[in-house]
């Protein structure tokens, strides 16, 4: 090799290191932006709002919430009860923890009167065109835009044909003893209290706060006929009806008849002095901290392929005209979620009471529950 062409030689071969060198630098630089980037996108989850929920236990389908997620961007953050008086205090004692939540007609009277409510911005919520008449009605009279009725229902008595072979179509059924510590009430003030109006044949909404009295009267014979002498929640008898443990007990519709699919022989009746006929609602509490994002899930829940996901989770029938096309044949079907025209003429709705019925009527729960 001539001396010419060694010098080229070396010359190349610097090139090559440089070049290499080089090649190494960019990568670096590429692989750093990658790591950036990814860091980046990861972190976005941290960026994102949060929906804060409190609802009830196996009410609303999971991933109805997840759907919302994805659509909106958002996280939802969810918090379950059974009891909805522990809900009711849990927003009382401080403002902002939630900007959903889900109370039932009764209540929402009660947190609308206590300030608990936020006023809704409704040109937020086009889908409640979708709302039937008559609830449509019910929410512009008794709830002045502060909360929209997503389903509705009863609360009548279910119980085991295999241990109870009479009839069973009165309240006076619990007062029964030779079915003791084999029943149970719900624990609600409302569904408990409806059962001693019943039966001493005064209204579902009594005007003289000496009816709420006689009703508790009644009510402390039944209570020590009762399993546990206390009420229970509903997830509580639902498990508990299903075990056998209770022959007969208080119960909402839609729970008896998920129950009767795993178990024929438990039934659903409403009793023939009537019951309550009650709304489960969506409501924004005073002080929330993602208002126009609970309006827009709000919206969600009321469109028609949404209200009739939630029907077929929860057997409850929805407050959507147009989701009947979208609800499962055999719910439609199910005489415990739908109920007869006929059985509806016996049902009453909860009124938002005088102050001084209002008030002997949280004394007598009181003593109830004490007793």
């Amino acid at each position: 090799m001539n001396h010419r062409n060694c010098k080229a030689l070396i010359i190349n071969r610097v090139y090559l290191i440089i070049f290499i060198v080089w090649l190494g630098f960019i990568y670096s630089v590429y692989a750093s932006d990658i790591v950036i980037s990814q860091s980046k996108t990861y972190n976005t989850n941290e960026d994102k709002s949060v929906l804060n929920v409190y609802t009830w236990v196996d009410f609303i389908d999971p991933e109805i919430f997840l759907d919302f997620e994805k659509e909106f961007h958002v996280k939802v953050h969810i918090d379950y009860y059974d009891d909805e008086e522990l809900m009711f205090s849990t927003i009382q004692s401080g403002s902002g923890r939630y900007d959903v939540v889900f109370p039932s007609d009764s209540l929402t009277d009660v947190m609308l009167k206590s300030g608990l409510l936020s006023k809704l911005n409704i040109r937020r919520i086009p889908n409640i065109r979708y709302l039937r008449d008559k609830f449509r009605v019910i929410t512009k009279r008794k709830w002045m835009g502060c909360s929209v009725p997503i389903d509705w229902g009863v609360t009548g008595i279910a119980y085991n044909t295999k241990y109870v072979t009479e009839s069973v179509d009165s309240w006076d059924t619990f007062w029964r003893t030779k079915y003791k510590d084999k029943m149970a009430l719900l624990n609600n003030s409302y569904d408990v209290i409806t059962v001693g109006q019943k039966r001493l044949g005064y209204s579902l909404n009594p005007a003289n706060p000496s009816d709420i009295i006689e009703s508790m009267k009644v009510l402390k014979v039944l209570k020590p006929l009762l399993q546990e002498e206390g009420f229970m929640s509903y997830s509580k008898i639902i498990e508990k009806l299903k075990s056998e443990e209770l022959w007969i007990a208080q119960c909402y519709n839609g729970d008896a008849a998920l129950v009767n699919e795993e178990n024929d022989a438990i039934k659903f009746v409403i009793p023939k002095e009537g019951t309550g006929f009650w709304t489960d609602n969506i409501a924004v509490p005073i002080g929330a901290k993602q208002k126009q994002l609970a309006e827009n899930f709000i919206n969600f829940m009321l469109r028609p392929e949404i209200s009739a996901r939630h029907t077929n989770y929860c057997y409850y029938a929805n407050c959507n005209k147009k989701a009947g096309l979208i609800v499962k044949k055999e719910i439609l079907r199910n005489p415990y979620v739908y109920i007869d025209k006929k059985e509806i003429d016996r049902l009453g709705l909860y009124e938002i009471l005088n102050p001084d019925v209002q008030k002997r009527f949280n004394e007598c729960w009181a003593e109830l529950v004490k007793y």
